[in-house]
Parts: C-alpha cells; structure tokens; sequence
C-alpha cells in the first residue's frame, strides 16, 4: 500500500492513501448531511454583522419587513373571497350562487321561496326549495346558516 508522509507542527506522520480517501469522503457525506439538516429543519443562523438571526437561503443585506409583507399579502391572495357561511334569511342572489350546485335559477328559487314563507327556521328547510334536493343540500349544508345558528351569545359583561 502506498504511504503518504507529511510534518504537523514538526510530527512526520505518515497515513495510508486509502485512508485519507476514506477520510475525505466521509467529510464530504457529514457535510452533505448538515446542509439537508439545515434546509428541512430551516435552522437559524446568525449575521455575524448585525447579530440578528438570518433563514437559510436569505441574503444578508435582504429586509425582513419585506419578507414579512410578501408573506402577508401571498396570505390575503390565498384566502377565498366568498365567507365561510352564508345566511340563507339575508343572502342576495351573487352570495347564494357561491354555493356549490346553486345556480341563478336556484338562487331565486331560494329567495322567492323566502318571501312568500318567510325566513328559513332551519338549513333542512331548503330542501324545500324547488330543485334543491337531498343531493344539493349535501354540498351546501356545511357552507349555509340561518339567523345566528351555531353561534355563542355575546356576553355582555365582557364589554364593560
């Protein structure tokens, strides 16, 4: 076997040539592995410059305010525009349409209905409607409410 040779701090020492391939290859591998801990834990480090911590990937000179208001406004794209409930007693006829399997024709189905009965006493009630069946009102009941159901009273001693 080959034999390398080299003086540290005026120690000749002398090493396998396998060896030190071995050695730098299993450099190479701890080093590959830190990086992808680094990246999937998203590990803070710090700028040596100002102290603050610094993501992996973002650049030293990079605003965090920036960074922050990029993040918010990809929230507000992100979130849906119709609500999260409809109130079937008061919704007009572009609200009601945002409900899967209601069209313009059963969205003034709906609103007809509720002139000439009154408001909705509960969501079973749609199913009345006409061309809202079992099947519709399946696709809509999570998304419909009537007056203030499944609401909590408000509590008027926590406003004082």
């Amino acid at each position: 076997m080959k034999r390398v040779k080299f003086k540290f701090l005026g120690i000749e020492i002398t090493i396998r040539k396998d060896y030190i391939i071995i050695g730098i290859i299993l450099l190479i591998v701890i080093l590959i592995l830190w990086g992808w801990y680094l990246k999937t834990n998203q590990a803070m480090v710090f700028d040596a410059g100002n102290g603050r911590p610094v993501n992996q990937g973002e650049s030293h000179g990079e605003n965090n305010d920036r960074k922050e208001e990029s993040k918010a406004k990809d929230e507000i794209k992100k979130a849906p525009e119709e609500p999260l409930f409809i109130n079937i007693n008061t919704a007009d006829i572009d609200t009601l349409v945002k409900l899967p399997g209601i069209g313009e024709v059963k969205a003034k189905a709906v609103i007809q209905y509720r002139e000439q009965n009154g408001p909705f006493k509960s969501i079973e009630e749609i199913k009345n409607v006409k061309g809202i069946g079992e099947a519709t009102f399946l696709k809509i009941k999570d998304r419909i409410r009537v007056g203030t159901e499944g609401r909590r009273p408000c509590n008027p001693d926590l406003l004082k």
